[in-house]
Parts: C-alpha cells; structure tokens; sequence
C-alpha cells in the first residue's frame, strides 16, 4: 500500500504560543510540572482566529494542523475516516485536525533525532527528521497521525498520514494548501546498519 504524509502551509498563526514562551493571557493551558512545556497537544485556545485564511489545510507555527470546513465537510461527505476536527470558539469556519488513529513511526531507520525525554510527562523537549516519514505498519484508517510527536517545546504535532484511496479522494476536491509526499514503509527499506543514534 502507497501511503503519504500531509501537510500544508503556515497559516501566520499561533494557538497557544511559542516553542520557548506561552501566551500570558490564555489561562488552562495543561503543562509539565517538571520540563513546563505544554502536555495537551489539542488544547485550543478559545480566541484563536486564523490569521492566513485562504489554505483548507495549514498549519500554526505552534504545531497544530488546521481545517477549513470545506476540508472538514469533504472528509465526513467522502467518509474518510480516522480523524476528529476540534471546533474554534472565536472561528467557526476552521477547525484543529485530532488524529484518533496512530500509526508507528520508524524512527530508527529515519535516523530521527530525539532529545531530552521528560520522565514526568513522556515527552521529548525536541524531535527532528518527520519527512519522509518512514512507517513501521500501514495505516489502519484513511487519515492517522504519527505515534511519535516532532517539534520543540511548547510548538509539538504529529505528523498526519493519509492512505493512497484518501489522498485521491481529497486531491478530487480541489482543495487548497495540501501537500503530500510519499512514505516509506519498513518491509520496502533496504537492510542498513542500526549503529548510531536513533
């Protein structure tokens, strides 16, 4: 099965901050007692608007993956499945992508940098090396995220993964700002050395 990664581009917009710094005047935002970081990777930040507006897909430069309600209303009108869209309190015509489904990230074979693994919430401070993504299994539903969260500090997401049936059908839409790139799976990659750091 051909998978693919999706994406889109920055919308010029922050949920709930920086990588290093949370915003002041946004209160119940859940964070590590010990590393401080943010711990809800979904928490939405009631006054949210979009600043770049023209994308069905973007992203926020804190990690979050935004829909449109075109893109919304096309995967519930297609029945794709395996994702859940957070509503925005203050903007009603854009959502936060929730993957419900996992799937295992390689991050051995993709040589993924993990660093600083906070014992108190689970999280590592900063993970690099998402794309190409390289996959331990294939997808048990049309759109998944990764097990594995990449980014820095409070600016953490998964990455999203999307079947080849899903892709096609979204490609149909004509919607905007999607961008997908082919990954690899575990039992396509030839056999390389385990040596070094994950």
């Amino acid at each position: 099965m051909t998978t693919y990664s999706l994406s889109g581009p920055d919308n010029d917009s922050n949920m709930c901050g920086s990588a290093d710094r949370l915003f002041d005047d946004v209160g119940g935002i859940p964070v590590c007692p010990v590393c401080g970081y943010k711990t809800d990777l979904y928490f939405v930040n009631p006054s949210f608007r979009v600043k770049r507006r023209v994308y069905d897909l973007s992203s926020t430069y804190d990690g979050y993956n935004i829909a449109s309600l075109k893109f919304k209303e096309a995967c519930q009108r297609l029945k794709l499945k395996g994702v859940e869209f957070l509503p925005l309190p203050s903007d009603p015509e854009f959502f936060v992508i929730k993957p419900m489904v996992l799937t295992p990230f390689d991050s051995v074979s993709r040589k993924t940098k993990l660093e600083y693994l906070c014992a108190a919430c689970g999280f590592y401070k900063a993970v690099a090396g998402a794309t190409p993504a390289f996959l331990l299994s294939e997808p048990e539903s049309d759109i998944s995220g990764t097990d594995i969260v990449f980014g820095s500090g409070n600016s953490r997401g998964r990455v999203l993964i999307t079947t080849e049936h899903a892709k096609h059908m979204l490609v149909t839409e004509k919607l905007t700002g999607l961008y997908f790139k082919e990954t690899m799976h575990n039992n396509s990659l030839k056999p390389t050395p385990r040596s070094g750091a994950a």
